[in-house]
Order: C-alpha cells, then sequence, then structure tokens
C-alpha cells in the first residue's frame, strides 16, 4: 500500500485539499468576536490596563446587543456599514427604551445596571471612539478596505463625534471645610476619608484605594508625602520617575488612623456604591449649591444640587480648582504667552513648594 509522504507532490495536494476543507467548514469570524479579540490583545500587549480593558467589555456587550436586536448578530467588521454605524450611535443613547423590550438582553440582579434615561453625549462619543479605534486598526491591517468611520463627510464626523463638557464642578474651600469639620454617621465616615483624602491628593480614586503604607515618605526637609505611578499612564510614560504629593494634616490623620485600609472598613467597595455614598456624606454635610449640567432631552442647560451629582471625580476637581487658586498665573500676569514653554524651563515647583501651596490653599 503506498502512503504519501509530506512533501512530495500527492501529500502537498492531501494537505492542501484537508486545509481548504477546514477553511470551508469553519465560520467566521463575527463583528462582535472581532472586536473581543481586539480588546483581548490591547490588554495583552500593554495597550490598555485593567480598568479600560473592563470598560472596553462593557462597550462590546453593548454592540452584542444592538446586533442581535436587529438580526445581524453574525455579521463580519467588513460588513458594517456607515448607515449601521449611525444607526448604532442612535441605541446608545436612547437604549433605556430598548430594556423592557428585551428582557433577555438586560436581566435583572447580579449587579446589572442598565440605562434608565437618554445618555450624555459624552457617553456616547466614548462607545464611538473605542469602535473608530477598532476599525482604524482593521484598516491598518487590510482586514476591511476602509472604516466606516473615514465613509462620514467631514461635516457628519464632526458632528458624530462632538461632545459637550459641563462647567467643572468642584467644592470650594469654604465647602470642603464644612466636610472636614463635620461629624458624621460611622456609616458614612469611610466615604468622607476617602473622599477628604482624595482632595488633599488628587490622584484618581484608583490610584487612591492602591495606595499602600510603603508609599508614604518623609523628605529630608522632614516634609510628608506619598509617591506613586499613575495606572492610568503607567505605559506610556519614558520614565519611571513617580508623582509625589505632599501631604497635610487632615490627609495625615486619615492614614495615621485607617491605615489606607478601606477595603477593609468596606469590602462592598464599588464605584456605584461610592457616588451614592459620597452624595449622601455630601447632603448631610449642608452641601447643596446649585450646579448647571447640559440636559440631552431639553437640549438646555438645568440646575441640580451638587450633593445629587457627586461621583468619585469631585474630589480630583476641587484638588486642582484649590491648589490653582493659589497660584500666580505667569500668563495672567503677562510674564509670557499663553502655551509657552519657557515658563516650564524657567523654574520648578519642588516639594516644598508645593507643600505650601497646599496648606495655603486647605488654610492649614
Amino acid at each position: 500500500m503506498r502512503h504519501n509522504v509530506p512533501g512530495s507532490a500527492p501529500g502537498i495536494l492531501f494537505h492542501l485539499f484537508s486545509f481548504l476543507s477546514c477553511v470551508r467548514h469553519a465560520r467566521p469570524e463575527t463583528l462582535y468576536q472581532r472586536l473581543l479579540r481586539f480588546i483581548e490583545e490591547a490588554h495583552r500587549d500593554g495597550v490598555i490596563g485593567a480598568g479600560r480593558y473592563a470598560v472596553a467589555l462593557g462597550k462590546a456587550a453593548k454592540l452584542n446587543r444592538f446586533l442581535t436586536i436587529i438580526g445581524q448578530k453574525s455579521m463580519s467588521a467588513g460588513d458594517f456599514s456607515t448607515d449601521m454605524l449611525m444607526e448604532f450611535r442612535q441605541f446608545v443613547g436612547n437604549e433605556y427604551k430598548y430594556v423592557p423590550l428585551y428582557p433577555d438582553l438586560y436581566p435583572r440582579g447580579s449587579g446589572h445596571h442598565w440605562p434608565k434615561k437618554r445618555l450624555r453625549d459624552t457617553t456616547v462619543v466614548h462607545d464611538l471612539k473605542l469602535l473608530q479605534a477598532f476599525f482604524a486598526e482593521l484598516e491598518n491591517a487590510d482586514e476591511i478596505r476602509r472604516s466606516p468611520f473615514r465613509k462620514l463627510s467631514m461635516e457628519k464626523r464632526r458632528i458624530v463625534m462632538h461632545t459637550m463638557y459641563d462647567a467643572p464642578i468642584f467644592l470650594r474651600a469654604d465647602e470642603l471645610k464644612a466636610v472636614i469639620s463635620t461629624d458624621v454617621p460611622p456609616e458614612l465616615q469611610w466615604a468622607k476619608d476617602l473622599f477628604v483624602l482624595n482632595c488633599a491628593i488628587g490622584c484618581r480614586i484608583g490610584d487612591l484605594l492602591k495606595l499602600t503604607p510603603d508609599k508614604v515618605a518623609v523628605s529630608e526637609e522632614g516634609i510628608p508625602y506619598v509617591h506613586y505611578i499613575p495606572s492610568k499612564t503607567a505605559r506610556l510614560q519614558n520614565s519611571n520617575v513617580e508623582v509625589q504629593t505632599p501631604l497635610i494634616e487632615p490627609a495625615l490623620e486619615i492614614i495615621r488612623r485607617t491605615g489606607l485600609h478601606f477595603m477593609d472598613h468596606n469590602h462592598h467597595y464599588g464605584k456605584q456604591r461610592y457616588n451614592k455614598a459620597l452624595r449622601q456624606l455630601l447632603q448631610y454635610c449642608g452641601i447643596t449649591r446649585q450646579v448647571c449640567l447640559y440636559c440631552p432631552e431639553s437640549e438646555d442647560n438645568i440646575y441640580k444640587p451638587i450633593c445629587d451629582v457627586a461621583t468619585s471625580k469631585l474630589a480630583r476637581k476641587t484638588h486642582i480648582d484649590m491648589l490653582n487658586k493659589v497660584q500666580i498665573n505667569y500668563y495672567a500676569a503677562g510674564l509670557h504667552r499663553a502655551g509657552s514653554d519657557a515658563v516650564f524651563r524657567y523654574t520648578n515647583l519642588e516639594l516644598k513648594d508645593r507643600y505650601k501651596l497646599l496648606k495655603a490653599a486647605f488654610g492649614v
């Protein structure tokens, strides 16, 4: 009996036919599957961190729900048209309307938080930016001929990707002092500690929760400070230089008392839970100043108490605003034009200088 040896002409033809048969019977990769692979590879290669990875998976699931509803789950990336892109844009903004219509796609419980109202334009644009990056990579790799985003006219693309930001929301100095000086119930103490410490350090909440006592140090001048590499930009830095932030007395007191073990005090911590507790904290402390927000439904500004709209970003914005108000503005003083690099070449705020600014800003 004659056997076909790999490498011989009959053997090569046999393996070629076998390969073509497998390809013929293999299911092509769907748009959703390809998007998941794009996200997985971005996470694997360090392009996105754990936080952005989880968010991206949520955005991909949103696209999968859209494709399921319109009966196109098996669609490939190359078949996703510009018209479908515009339909998906509308779906993202108005997904709350689909929740009661497709209960199987929106299960209750298990930590699910489905949209209950129209999403803000900034949220819609963030979802589209993931798709834009995805299709750009496919186009660069010659997997598709042209991205559906590039088929939009310049004017339409400008409108589709346009975002309108609210005026910055932050606590004023007297409001923050009211929070610091108010005795709160035990169930709100963890939120108060997190918020006040975050206002004093100014880092992102994710970086704050990663801080450990070994990240606290004392300079040669005797100034206590925390040092860390911001997780969001860690992979983009050209060096391992850390952020160093001086610690003023309210922050030191919280660190001494808690040892930075906030998770132990509240092991059910989550972004939504913290946001809810923060709003309760501000209301308890009487921080009810009206702030301006843009309403996409009415396409006009509305006003709500700051305690009703506060999120984990409020502390970082408060920190930046308070520091900004105690610094001399080089541009306002007329020393240099706005955007000039000379200011940053001539001087640099050292740790002791920033310590003085923090004490002045917080009045301690």
